[in-house]
């Protein structure tokens, strides 16, 4: 028998049992919308906590210190306890980095007073090298740096201008969060940020003359010139540096050599680093980078890590959801194979012919698997049309989105940033296959019956 033959007398022999034929690809049709539908809602979750966190972290961006533990006995790796600008140097050259920086807080027992006009802000310095920093944190306007060291340029998130008051009148506190949450503009103070003069002062309080002072320190100053150059956007989301008065790391070297014994006094040495960020040139570098972070010694913290155990939970549902699929497709697996038994019982005689007519073992066996193959093909076919109209109503019906989130704990993998459910190209094809691929699985000991039948004896039991 010719290939075409075999394929035009399977759909014929399928179809002379309509019904039966029927109701055994509406289990196939059923197994396949169970096993595309439950996996769709796992890639809905994962796509939904992504989307979470990209909106809300910097994934590339991996936080990195010297190395605080002790070494496990026998353990003779690397440790680096203490990061210099050659450590720096290192890590810039591996592969994968795109930019590194420390961030120096300068936390000192004087405060840092910014002025301009009548305003002042009392904050924190951050240290920064700004070409590298600018590649973590974009500004909202204005620029960064020009590398002057003679005066101290900083730039500003929007919630820290808000801190800019007159101190000679009662301080209001404004609630920054709320507003950006409700999507609302922030009451600036009235002040020409780029075109205003600054000055920013560390004041502390000088006891040494206290009895002469009738008991009360002497506020003492250290003034140095300052500009603002840019502002970074306040984001709701991401307070990491919606605090500080963030400088470049050249200008507070600069100034902590001139004044090295006033910082030793404060409480503040410049002679390494505690924390330094260091940016993947890509989301798929990041463990590249990290493992080399760690092969050289140093300790990291990294967004990934929680991306990680975040797809290590979703698998964990993903694949007791394909469990729940595969029962329907075992169920509808054992329906394919009972259908085709029947077929045989009831085409003996028709069997018996074709031997004695010449048609070859490979023939017959080419028959029912292509029987076997119809099945899973249409039944998966409409099985994955049947899987799509269920995913645009979970992704567009509020009920249905409702009842998901009631049955599968964890309501937020769902609700977190769009799709409920999710049908790539890759899992619409490769189920539709592996239905296909069941169906001809299940059709083999079938076929393999209808082939060890003997030809006199097929027909004279159908006699």
């Amino acid at each position: 028998m010719r290939w075409t033959d075999i394929l035009e007398q399977s759909l014929h022999n399928l179809f002379r049992r309509r019904l039966r034929t029927l109701l055994t690809m509406l289990g196939v049709v059923i197994g396949t919308a169970a096993i595309i539908v439950t996996l769709s809602l796992g890639a809905g979750a994962e796509k939904a906590q992504m989307d979470a966190l990209e909106s809300t972290t910097n994934l590339k961006l991996i936080e990195v210190s010297p190395y605080y533990g002790s070494s496990l006995a026998g353990d003779q790796g690397k440790r680096v306890t203490r990061i210099t600008d050659s450590v720096i140097s290192d890590i810039r050259a591996m592969q994968g980095v795109d930019a590194v920086t420390p961030m120096v807080t300068v936390m000192l027992g004087a405060q840092a007073v910014v002025k301009t006009g009548d305003y002042e802000n009392s904050t924190t310095l951050l240290a920064v090298l700004p070409a590298d920093f600018a590649k973590i944190q974009p500004l909202k306007s204005g620029e960064y740096f020009t590398g002057r060291t003679d005066r101290m340029e900083f730039i500003m998130s929007e919630v820290a201008l808000l801190d800019f008051v007159k101190p000679d009148e009662d301080y209001e506190w404004i609630d920054a969060y709320s507003i950006l949450q409700s999507g609302g503009q922030l009451p600036l103070p009235p002040i020409s940020w780029y075109s205003s003069r600054y000055s920013m002062a560390l004041r502390w309080e000088d006891w040494d003359n206290y009895m002469q002072n009738n008991y009360e320190p002497e506020i003492r100053e250290m003034a140095f010139k300052a500009q603002l150059t840019g502002i970074i956007e306040a984001d709701p989301n991401d307070w990491r540096f919606s605090y500080y008065a963030i400088v470049n790391l050249s200008w507070l070297k600069k100034i902590y050599r001139e004044n090295r014994d006033f910082f030793k006094s404060q409480g503040f040495e410049l002679n390494g680093y505690d924390t330094v960020y260091v940016l993947a040139d890509t989301v798929d570098n990041v463990e590249n980078v990290i493992k080399q972070l760690n092969d050289y010694g140093l300790q990291y913290s990294s967004p990934m890590e929680t991306v990680a155990l975040m797809k290590k939970q979703i698998a964990m549902m993903q694949g007791f959801l394909g469990f729940i699929g595969a029962i329907s497709m075992l169920v509808a697996a054992l329906s394919i194979a009972n259908t085709m038994m029947m077929s045989i019982y009831e085409r003996t005689r028709e069997i018996g012919v074709m031997k004695v007519l010449g048609c070859t073992l490979g023939n017959i066996r080419a028959l029912f698997l292509t029987e076997a193959a119809y099945i899973g093909l249409f039944g998966g076919g409409a099985g994955l049309i049947l899987s799509l109209l269920l995913s645009y109503a979970l992704n567009n019906v509020e009920a249905l989105q409702n009842v998901v989130s009631s049955v599968l704990s964890g309501a937020e993998m769902f609700t977190a940033g769009g799709k409920t459910s999710i049908i790539s190209p890759q899992l619409a094809w490769g189920t539709w296959l592996f239905v296909v691929a069941v169906s001809v699985i299940s059709g083999l000991y079938p076929a393999r019956r209808a082939m060890k039948l003997s030809s006199l004896a097929a027909i004279r039991s159908a006699e």
